[in-house]
């Protein structure tokens, strides 16, 4: 199958367009929804003033809503519901079919159903997979006809002439509903990103109650939190970030350390939950803002192909991103005196021990180092190598790299991530 990422043009030149100072520096566009956070977002009765359901409210003139959501999340439905059937009359109907990395079917079923209710409100309830679900699914119900395949990110998507999309977490990593991007997952393989030339797909609300992530499993809540980490470190790595973009990005990282073996530990801990799900979307408007990074063109390209959490893969490759990365730059090292592990007198030194930190809250919540503990056999890697090495570089994430990996470097990031051990970036394929 043909995808937009496989055009020419794109593949050629969509890395030094991302890239470009010049272009940057034309104009820096910075999207965020508007974004409530708190423990009282979906009071069944009015308040003394405005709050997030009556501002929610008035975007709907026939108040008919629909909400996307999945089989675990649709138990927060009539949480959210409540208010806006209470307070102002409105009727809902819902899907919750969203299936883990979002697959074109789910997609396709969820946009002939909202085509048939015809809402001017859409929530979005769930982790990323079923934020991203919704939006792929708005994108179809505005306009049934369009080719997610290949509708290429340089022209716009022309939404909002239908509906308004409201984006409510369950987890606390994607940050899907503070991002302008899609992620859907086809049967081959591939996880394709949407978007647009401009970010239509940012919700217009996102609406961060804690109360829905409490009691989140240790496993889920290592993947989320580990998503959210190679969010922060990607969006503050990557050359178009500029100076907002890594203030959110620092601050980011430094929670998803100190809250994250907390979450981990106590899934009732709503302390912990709350830091950690502003820290994810903290995490996503840098990604959304300033780019991706290799780590999440690595991660898709082995997470969807095997069907391991997006999380656990991005996570897996940020040590390999921060190698790759310091040869050009040394940005890793405002992380390292952000972290305390600046060793004064070795620049190498600093990153080996920026790395170890990662890993050691790697290990700490239990996700993987290395693909073999992910449980991928080496058979089945060196199986489909050809693919994965077809693939990564396809991946709109690379744009967002330094410089362009040759075909070998990827192969020795891919072999060395079988073990978990580091590259030698002294040797010829590095040189």
């Amino acid at each position: 199958m043909s995808y937009w990422t496989h055009e020419y043009l794109l593949k050629t030149y969509g890395g030094p367009m991302v890239q470009a100072e010049y272009i940057r520096d034309i104009a820096k566009p910075f999207f965020i929804p508007r974004v409530f956070s708190g423990f009282n977002l979906f009071l069944d009765k009015a308040q003394l003033l405005p709050d997030a359901v009556d501002l929610i409210a008035r975007e709907s003139k026939s108040k008919k809503a629909f909400i996307v959501t999945d089989e675990y999340a649709q138990r927060f439905a009539q949480k959210i519901k409540n208010p806006y059937e209470k307070r102002h009359g409105f009727q809902f109907d819902m899907w919750a079919k969203a299936m883990p990395d979002a697959p074109i079917e789910t997609v396709k079923d969820c946009a002939a159903q909202i085509r048939r209710y015809g809402p001017d409100l859409i929530f979005a309830l769930g982790g990323g997979s079923a934020m991203d679900t919704a939006k792929a699914a708005w994108l179809l119900y505005e306009h049934p006809n369009v080719n997610i395949e290949t509708l290429s990110p340089l022209v716009p998507l022309n939404l909002r002439h239908k509906a308004r999309l409201v984006a409510i977490p369950t987890t606390s990593g994607t940050g899907s509903e503070v991002s302008g991007v899609a992620v859907i997952s086809f049967p081959d393989g591939v996880k394709l990103p949407l978007g647009g030339a401009l970010p239509e797909f940012v919700p217009d609300y996102a609406l961060l109650d804690p109360t829905l992530t409490a009691g989140m499993p240790p496993e889920l809540t290592a993947g989320t939190g580990g998503d959210a980490l190679a969010h922060a470190i990607d969006g503050f790595m990557a050359p178009k970030s500029d100076e907002i973009n890594q203030a959110i990005a620092l601050k980011s990282i430094e929670m998803i350390f100190e809250w994250l073996p907390r979450a981990y530990a106590d899934g009732n801990d709503i302390m912990a939950r709350m830091k950690m799900q502003q820290a994810a979307m903290m995490a996503g408007i840098p990604l959304a803002n300033g780019g991706s990074g290799i780590s999440h063109a690595l991660g898709h390209t082995i997470g969807g192909l095997f069907h391991i959490h997006h999380g656990m893969m991005v996570l897996l490759f940020i040590p390999y991103e921060l190698q790759v990365y310091a040869r050009v730059t040394d940005r890793h090292l405002k992380l390292c005196d952000m972290l305390g592990v600046r060793d004064p007198e070795s620049d190498e030194k600093s990153l080996l021990n920026l790395i170890d930190k990662i890993r050691a809250l790697m290990r700490a919540v239990n996700a993987p180092v290395g693909l073999k503990e992910a449980n991928v056999a080496m058979a089945d890697l060196e199986n489909h190598l050809d693919f994965i090495l077809d693939q990564a570089p396809t991946d709109p994430a690379v744009y967002f790299a330094w410089y362009d990996l040759t075909r070998e470097q990827f192969k020795d990031i891919f072999l060395a991530a079988y073990e978990g051990r580091l590259l030698d970036m002294t040797s010829d394929i590095w040189r």
